[in-house]
C-alpha cells in the first residue's frame, strides 16, 4: 500500500533521527571532504548522488575511492557495483595500478619483488570481500530493478549503496536510449523508498554542448544542460557535481573569468587579471562544480566549487607520467614490440579469483 498516515511516517522518522543522535546509526562517509559537506556529513538513506564529467576526467576514479573508503570504514555496508563498462579483471588492475603507482604493463609482465607481492596480496585480499556485489554487464531497467529488489529483500538490516557507472550504458530493451535511461531513473526513484537505508551513486557523461563554448572563458563553467541524455538525472539527484579537468581540454593558462571577489575560499588557485577580474589556474587541477545541492548549511555562503591540486608545474615538468588518479585507459592497451590485446590476458589473470592458484 502506497498510502501511509502522517503519524506512522513521523514516528519512523523521529526514531531514525534518535538513532543518528545516539550514535546507533552513522552516516556513510564518502571520504571526500567537500562531498561529505555537500551531503551534510555523508550518504544518508534515500540519497541519490550524481557525478557527471567527460570521459577520462576522473568520474570512475571518484566512485572507486568512495567504494574503497566505505569498505574500509563501515563493515555494515553492502556495496553494489554496477560497472557496465569494465570487467572485474580490468577493475582489479586499475585498483592495483592506483594503489601501487605501477603501470599496467609492469603489473602484468614484470617479475614482482617480494615486497611488491606482499602489496599485491594485500590489495587482492581487500577485493576478496563479500560486502561487494558486482554487475559487470549492461542490463535493462527491468533486470536492474529485479536484481536490486532481490538484494533489498535479502538484506533488510544492512546499509546498501548502489553505484552505477554509467547511466548511458543501460541496455536498451525498447524505445530509445533516452527512454531506457529515464526508465532506469524511474526505478531508482522507486527503489530508494523501499529499504530503510539505501543510497544511489549515478555516473553520467557530459554532452558535446560544453565543447562548443569552452573557448569563451565567460562560458566555461558547466551548467545542467551539459548533462548527457536525460534531464531526469538532474531532477532526481539530491546532490550532483560535474568534474572537469580543463588542461585535458587544452586549457592551460587561465580557466573561467569572474569578479576577483568571487570564490573567496579558492584564493590559492586564482590568477588575477586586469582590473576587477580573476581566473583559475587550470594546470594540474581537477574542478568540482556542484550544480545541485538540495540542502545547504548556510544559504548566504554557499560553496559550490572545489579544486583538487593533482600536481604542480614544477613536478609535472620533471616527469611525463600521468597524474596518479587518472588510471590507465583500457581502450589504449600497452604497446610493446607489437601491440598486445589486454583481453588476451583476462583468462590467465582470472586465476586470482581462485586463492589456491593465486600467486598472491
Amino acid at each position: 500500500m502506497a498510502l501511509r498516515t502522517g503519524k506512522e511516517l513521523t514516528n519512523e522518522t523521529v526514531a531514525t533521527i534518535g538513532k543518528f543522535q545516539s550514535g546507533e546509526l552513522k552516516v556513510i562517509s564518502t571520504g571526500i571532504d567537500h562531498l561529505d559537506d555537500a551531503l551534510l556529513s555523508g550518504l544518508t538513506q534515500g540519497i541519490v548522488l550524481g557525478i557527471v564529467g567527460r570521459s577520462s576526467h576522473g568520474k570512475s576514479y571518484d566512485m572507486e575511492r568512495i567504494q574503497r573508503h566505505i569498505l574500509k570504514t563501515q563493515e555494515d555496508v553492502l556495496y553494489i557495483n554496477c560497472n557496465w563498462e569494465l570487467s572485474h579483471f580490468k577493475l582489479l588492475l586499475r585498483d592495483i595500478s592506483q594503489r601501487t603507482g605501477n603501470s599496467i604493463d609492469k603489473i602484468l609482465f614484470e617479475k614482482q619483488t617480494e615486497e611488491q607481492l606482499i602489496k599485491l596480496k594485500e590489495i587482492c585480499d581487500d577485493n576478496r570481500t563479500e560486502n561487494v556485489l558486482y554487475q559487470n554487464e549492461p542490463v535493462t531497467p527491468e533486470v536492474f530493478k529485479e536484481d536490486i529488489e532481490k538484494v533489498i529483500l535479502e538484506n533488510p538490516n544492512k546499509k546498501i549503496v548502489v553505484a552505477i557507472d554509467n547511466l548511458e550504458n543501460i541496455l536498451v530493451s525498447k524505445g530509445s536510449q533516452k527512454e531506457s535511461m529515464d526508465a532506469l531513473l524511474y526505478q531508482v526513484n522507486r527503489l530508494k523508498n523501499i529499504h530503510p537505508y539505501i543510497c544511489f551513486i549515478i555516473l553520467n557523461q557530459m554532452n558535446q554542448n560544453y565543447l562548443l563554448r569552452m573557448d569563451n572563458p565567460k562560458n566555461q563553467r558547466p551548467i545542467d544542460s551539459d548533462i548527457y541524455g536525460s534531464d531526469q538525472l538532474y531532477k532526481l539527484c539530491d546532490v550532483l557535481y560535474v568534474k572537469l579537468i580543463p588542461w585535458k581540454l587544452g586549457i592551460h593558462e587561465k580557466f573561467m573569468v569572474f569578479h576577483k571577489d568571487m570564490y573567496s575560499w579558492l584564493e590559492d588557485h586564482k590568477v588575477h587579471g586586469n582590473g576587477n577580474t580573476a581566473s583559475f589556474d587550470p594546470y594540474g587541477r581537477a574542478f568540482y562544480f556542484y550544480l545541485k545541492l538540495r540542502a545547504v548549511r548556510d544559504e548566504k555562503n554557499v560553496q559550490d566549487v572545489f579544486i583538487e591540486q593533482m600536481f604542480k608545474k614544477e613536478a609535472s615538468e620533471q616527469t611525463t607520467s600521468t597524474p596518479s588518479f587518472t588510471t590507465p585507459l583500457f581502450n589504449t592497451p600497452p604497446v610493446f614490440e607489437k601491440e598486445i590485446s589486454l583481453a588476451s590476458f583476462e583468462p590467465s589473470f582470472s586465476s586470482l579469483k581462485d586463492q589456491k592458484n593465486s600467486p598472491f
